[in-house]
């Protein structure tokens, strides 16, 4: 899986410090925040416009002149690396789980699919406070979506062209095997054009399946393209109050519209894709940006967000224990923290969701502390390893699965070997060697093509409001 991957305007800095701000400039950058936030000029080429992506790989709030100093919070291109860590963790799992310490990291991993709503909700907090904070600005449309398509479109359209141009092409002149792989991936049953139009999740899901070994994990891409279309102007014509019943009325349509499909008997697929099932994590993030920007808001957040963040959390966690204590549920591939499990396809996502809601509130009170030493957290989350895996996230979404498709098949075959009656050192050995395959590329990608195109964001800055 995937998910939000392109990033948001490190150069949009939010308030972060104080939340103490009003209904004034309201936004939020990759990192994100809480009171009125400023538009900062933009200083570099890089910047991330979304939650995937981290391409300064800086997250820079700026706290406004009402509230005070000007502050960077690094944590969160930490949290960003966080989630394409445990997303590439869970796709690259071989194990086959035959003895209890086996079974035990399996486990663990197949846990990783949840990285994706980790993105989601980053993604919905830094968009929406983005929005918020430019909505009374000059150019508010034109400049988001001319901002986000020089961050998306590049990379992601290369890639749409590599695996349904260029590959299928190129497939006459390899050998058979690779021949047969590559002749399938320009045809997709028809739907090609689903994937180039940012519909790629209600193609798999029409399907029923995942058919295209490099452009399957757009799905959570198109999910929040299509959230990039309507948010705007969600934002724009409504009070920040009234955006937050929305954020919540959408988080309740989303369980309802979820159950009913489960109720009904459709695939789970279908239900985990399917953008209507998904709403509730952008929600809880958009949620969090609104209410931050109120007066007291993020007080609130602190007081009440943190505690319901680890219920949630607690409640997941139970309930994935459970179907392994047991040896219930799912289990093959996906593991017994499935994303399949029908409690986590009703009710589970948004507990998961709000989960992840709560981790982002907790770090964000953390790098406020007036401590003189950083919580351990929150140095965890500025380790300069986690930042630049944060930084260069949208490209290695992108690129993960093939790369490890081909690590794989040259090198370690279909199943992993044993030694010493485990295959837990050989797990790592190709996770390790994959993830770094992947990080390579996706800094080449980032030097040589990204940033180029990032660099043209000079020329649709954003105004004060």
């Amino acid at each position: 899986m995937g998910g939000g991957i392109e990033g948001t305007d490190a150069d949009v800095a939010t308030a972060v410090m104080r939340g103490s701000c009003s209904d004034i400039g309201e936004r939020c950058s990759p990192a994100p925040i809480l009171s009125a936030a400023v538009i900062k000029p933009h200083t570099s080429s890089g910047t991330s416009d979304d939650v995937h992506d981290g391409a300064n790989g800086g997250i820079a709030l700026q706290v406004s002149d009402r509230v005070g100093v000007g502050s960077h919070v690094p944590a969160l291109d930490g949290i960003r690396g966080l989630a394409i860590l445990i997303v590439m963790v869970f796709h690259m799992n071989m194990i086959a789980g035959v003895h209890k310490v086996d079974a035990a990291a399996k486990f663990i991993s197949s846990a990783g699919w949840t990285g994706v709503d980790l993105f989601f909700v980053l993604s919905g907090f830094l968009i929406t406070g983005i929005l918020l904070d430019t909505k009374h600005g000059e150019g508010y449309f034109r400049l988001f979506y001319a901002r986000r398509a020089l961050r998306i479109f590049p990379l992601y359209y290369a890639v749409v062209a590599l695996s349904l141009i260029v590959l299928p092409a190129v497939a006459a002149h390899l050998p058979p095997v690779a021949q047969a792989k590559l002749d399938r991936f320009g045809t997709i049953g028809g739907d090609a054009w689903m994937y180039w139009a940012y519909l790629s999740n209600f193609a798999i899901a029409s399907a029923e399946k995942f058919r295209h070994g490099i452009l399957d994990i757009s799905w959570s891409l198109a999910i929040e393209e299509q959230f990039y279309l309507v948010w705007p102007a969600v934002v724009y014509f409504l009070s920040r109050r009234r955006l937050i019943d929305v954020c919540i009325g959408a988080v309740f349509f989303a369980i309802g519209f979820r159950c009913w499909l489960v109720w009904n008997g459709a695939h789970p697929i279908a239900v985990h894709l399917l953008t209507p099932s998904r709403i509730d994590a952008l929600a809880v993030g958009a949620f969090i940006a609104a209410v931050s920007r109120g007066p007291g808001g993020f007080e609130l957040l602190c007081r009440f967000g943190r505690a319901v963040g680890v219920v949630a959390f607690a409640v997941v966690t139970a309930a994935f224990a459970y179907r392994f204590v047991t040896n219930t549920g799912r289990p093959g591939e996906e593991g017994f923290a499935s994303a399949n499990l029908p409690e986590i396809q009703t009710v589970g996502l948004t507990l998961i969701a709000v989960a992840f809601g709560g981790l982002l509130v907790h770090v964000l009170a953390l790098t406020r502390s007036p401590e003189p030493t950083k919580h351990r957290l929150v140095r965890f989350f500025e380790s300069p390893l986690l930042r630049s895996f944060g930084k260069y996230s949208y490209a290695m979404y992108l690129f993960h699965l093939p790369v490890r498709a081909l690590i794989r098949d040259t090198v370690f075959g279909k199943d992993l070997k044993w030694i010493a009656n485990s295959q837990i050192g050989m797990q790592i050995a190709f996770t390790s060697i994959s993830i770094a395959a992947t990080f390579a590329l996706a800094w080449m990608s980032w030097n040589l093509f990204e940033k180029r195109c990032l660099a043209l964001k000079k020329y649709v800055e954003y105004k004060r409001g």
